[in-house]
């Protein structure tokens, strides 16, 4: 793989509602592997993470993929690979092709192999390589998009 240069977020003006306003990783029994929001967070990510497995399996059940919801005025993104569901949030004004490029990122940047050798797959998303690597992605998005918000 090809090293990229890191940006450092210190440097960054980023908007207080950026692009990407959260971002999650779910089991599919529900429970909350991998969890950042970059704004003032009134959402219980337990519950939602409950609630997005649920609306995972239950769509499923109905024969489709569940791919985007919108709710209070945030449009979540979903995405599902193996035992796990990757949840974003995003800025209204961010198009649903740039967060689905979100997700494949993030899923493109695991390393699936290293993943199936863990006992408790859950413990690879602890690890700092995985912190720092995915912390790259979401501010080089960040950035990337910041253009779509209007500071009021």
């Amino acid at each position: 793989m090809k090293e990229k240069k890191k940006i450092n977020a210190e440097n960054i003006d980023l908007p207080s509602k950026p692009p990407l306003l959260r971002f999650t990783i779910v089991d599919l029994s529900g429970l909350t592997i991998y969890h950042r929001f970059y704004v003032s967070e009134v959402l219980d990510e337990v519950l939602f993470s409950g609630f997005s497995a649920a609306m995972i399996a239950f769509s499923k059940e109905l024969g489709t993929q569940l791919f985007c919801i919108q709710m209070e005025g945030v449009n979540y993104y979903f995405k599902t690979k193996e035992d796990f569901i990757f949840v974003g949030g995003f800025y209204p004004r961010v198009r649903s092709t740039s967060a689905k490029r979100f997700l494949r990122l993030i899923d493109n940047n695991i390393n699936w192999g290293e993943l199936s050798k863990y006992l408790n797959k859950a413990t690879y998303f602890q690890t700092e390589e995985f912190h720092e690597e995915v912390e790259q992605i979401i501010l080089e998005f960040q950035i990337r998009f910041k253009h779509l918000i209007r500071e009021e």
